[in-house]
């Protein structure tokens, strides 16, 4: 996934952090409506919107998100029994419960999805990296190295493994393996990107493997990063976060 350049003030990584696993948390267990749900998304959106700045970044991510949402929403209408939403010569077709449950699970994929587009957009692995060593420390020093450095690692490979992916499809593309035409067509073309994407991903975890030995990443990292610091903005983003969560699980 594609996500928005860095801004020139980022926000807290320990706060951003604990924000998104928040709401994410929250629209597994506590936001139970479909209108709390909602209002998460369109939080979540606003907040995505004040950190990247430019409204294609966030209409990029929904495109993307829109052909799973309607998938989830038919085949629940389609599947779940209830009152009759549509139906031909008096069999139902698809249910209202049905459509209802799709939109609410659409909706709460949009809110995981978002949010974590949102983490990606307004941090880098280095800040995220100190964050989660910061909130883990008092717990576990041991532990919160290991989880700072596998964050660190985990966030640094997606772009190189995305720009792989780039060059494969451009290669692919030259010799008539794009994904377009029919699906027997796009599934032989997903299998000749197969191989060399794998390939390529074992590769490059290799040279970042070494490059982390060599380079003594592990018990390096957190002291060579600067501590995060909140400000005022922070604590803002952090309150109405609470805020939204408290509200959304409020609404019935």
């Amino acid at each position: 996934m594609r996500v928005a350049a860095r801004p020139a003030r980022a926000t807290d990584s320990r706060v951003l952090l604990f924000s998104v696993l928040l709401i994410v948390i929250a629209s597994l267990t506590t936001v139970r409506s479909i209108t709390g749900m909602l209002g998460l998304v369109a939080f979540v959106s606003v907040w995505y919107l004040a950190v990247a700045r430019r409204s294609s970044s966030l209409l990029s991510v929904m495109r993307r998100m829109v052909p799973f949402a309607a998938v989830i929403i038919v085949l629940n209408a389609l599947l779940v029994p209830g009152d009759a939403l549509f139906s031909i010569a008096g069999k139902r077709i698809a249910s209202v419960q049905g459509a209802h449950d799709g939109l609410f699970f659409a909706a709460r994929m949009a809110v995981m999805l978002t949010s974590v587009a949102l983490l990606l957009a307004a941090t880098d692995a280095e800040s995220l990296a100190r964050g989660v060593h910061d909130l883990l420390r008092r717990v576990s020093p041991a532990l919160a190295s290991r989880v700072a450095f596998f964050m660190f690692l985990s966030i640094g490979f997606v772009p190189l493994f995305a720009d792989e992916i780039q060059r494969v499809r451009v290669a692919q593309s030259f010799r008539g393996g794009e994904l377009k035409g029919s699906m027997l067509r796009r599934a032989g073309a997903l299998r000749m990107w197969l191989v060399p994407v794998l390939m390529s991903a074992v590769r490059r975890s290799g040279e970042l493997a070494l490059a982390v030995e060599l380079r003594d990443i592990r018990h390096r990292l957190v002291a060579s990063i600067p501590p995060p610091r909140m400000r005022v903005v922070d604590l803002v983003w952090l309150l109405l976060v609470v805020a939204a969560v408290v509200l959304a699980s409020m609404i019935s």
